[in-house]
């Protein structure tokens, strides 16, 4: 039993919703984030001129750092009575000058507006009554689409001319309504919220990334284990087994418990309950939403008899485990926390 301090860090800038000397449970949000992918985009100005691969800062009208609109032009040469230019593709910064390739790298700056979801009535745009749209669309539910892509067309006159209904932002096809003629579209976006995962005291506020906790407890950490962090009542939410569990014990527990404490299970029954996953470098969430940990390892361990008195003694208490596992590169082991605070 100790003081700790547990690191609680988002993957990338967010939002931290605390305040150091604030009191915070497993289930507090300390932390939120958006992350929009903003992408680079590589443009190769050497070749869009028609120069040297060393020669294009000279033509550059923009710097590293500097804000670019889409459909900027950010190079020009100037020849015997012609300009060669080369424009942006998106609005963004231009992040990097690569004399050795020739091009420039430009990461899109995305609005809020092009998150979506955006509702585009294509029948209307096509003229086309809202049936017929079905046989015209170049973009089907679940596929990505650019900004200003096709998502639907028809040719008129024999295909002499053509009209088109665009997207007005990069994104998935996220639903199709054909009795309204509507394609929707939404940017991905992944929305990751932090939770305390244990009780405590906000030790530290690290600004846009996170917080470091501190509480009292007893930290125990297994061999293997499989699955995130959960969090729930020792005995209940959270069950310890003794001897080795089997496949039918794991079965008949789905669902109705969050995590299990074990010593070990046999290699056989482990992958036919977590099939190729096993053989990753690291273990995360599953389908199971059963968190296991492994105190032995595996084959057919019993539990050590100092352990098992020393959890047992919390039955009936908050515990908190994360069976998170790294066996490659930075070994990770899976955790058990029990506040003692």
């Amino acid at each position: 039993m100790a003081k700790i301090l547990k690191k609680r860090i988002l993957p990338f800038d967010g939002k931290v919703l605390v305040n150091k000397g604030d009191i915070v449970k497993p289930e507090t949000l300390v932390a939120e984030m958006f992350y929009i992918g903003e992408r680079p985009f590589i443009v190769n100005i050497a070749d869009r001129l028609k120069v040297e691969l060393t020669e294009i800062e000279g033509y550059l009208t923009k710097k590293v750092g500097d804000t670019v609109q889409a459909g900027e032009i950010i190079a020009v040469r100037k020849t015997l009575g012609a300009r060669m230019l080369a424009d942006s593709p998106v609005s963004g910064i231009l992040e990097y000058i690569s004399p050795a390739s020739g091009g420039v790298i430009i990461r899109e700056k995305v609005g809020k507006d092009e998150l979506g979801p955006v509702t585009i009535n294509c029948a209307n745009a096509l003229d086309i009554p809202p049936e017929r749209l079905e046989i015209n669309l170049n973009k089907h539910k679940g596929e990505m689409v650019e900004k200003g892509g096709i998502l639907a067309s028809i040719s008129l006159y024999a295909g002499i001319i053509m009209k088109y209904c665009r997207s007005p932002i990069y994104g998935e096809v996220v639903d199709i309504d054909l009795k309204r003629g509507n394609v929707v579209v939404k940017r991905p976006v992944e929305e990751r919220k932090l939770n305390a995962s244990i009780p405590g005291i906000i030790k530290e506020v690290i600004p846009k990334r996170g917080v470091v906790i501190e509480t009292d407890a007893e930290v125990f950490y297994g061999v293997f284990g499989f699955g995130g962090e959960k969090w729930g009542t020792l005995g209940k939410d959270i069950i310890i087994f003794d001897e080795p569990i089997k496949r039918k014990e794991f079965e008949s527990l789905r669902g109705k418990i969050k995590g299990i404490i074990t010593p070990s299970i046999s290699v056989m029954e482990f992958d036919d309950i977590f099939g190729d996953e096993i053989r990753k470098g690291i273990t995360k969430e599953n389908e199971t939403r059963v968190t296991v940990i492994l105190m032995e390892g595996f084959g057919r361990l019993k539990l050590d008899k100092g352990i098992k008195k020393k959890l047992n003694k919390y039955i009936g208490r908050l515990v908190t485990i994360d069976g998170r596992t790294q066996i490659r590169a930075g070994v990770r082991r899976p955790e058990i926390t029990i506040p003692t605070m």
